[in-house]
């Protein structure tokens, strides 16, 4: 029996088809957080960890509370990591 990803599909696209499905949000970036305009690629400055499936629920909540930005953290691809603006993802 096939099992669905609660993950959104927007979120899994920004991987190759054969990354793992069940994207986490590794960390969000939030302007308010950082000494920076935006983030730094491997920056640390403004980022707050998440460590949850990128699910609608989870993006949406970080969107509300300000968040502009997420780091996308996936398996079976060479990179698995990916920032995002999250008005791209909802």
């Amino acid at each position: 029996m096939a099992s669905t990803s609660p993950v959104l599909a927007s979120v899994q696209a920004q991987f190759p088809k054969s990354a793992n499905k069940n994207v986490r949000v590794a960390n969000a970036w939030r302007r308010a957080d950082s000494t920076l305009d935006a983030p730094l690629p491997n920056g640390d400055d403004g980022w707050s960890p998440v460590g949850k499936l990128a699910t609608y629920e989870v993006v949406k909540d970080l969107q509300d509370r300000g968040f502009t930005i997420v780091n996308l953290s996936t398996g079976g691809v060479a990179w698995g990591y990916k920032d995002v603006a999250i008005a791209h993802l909802i």
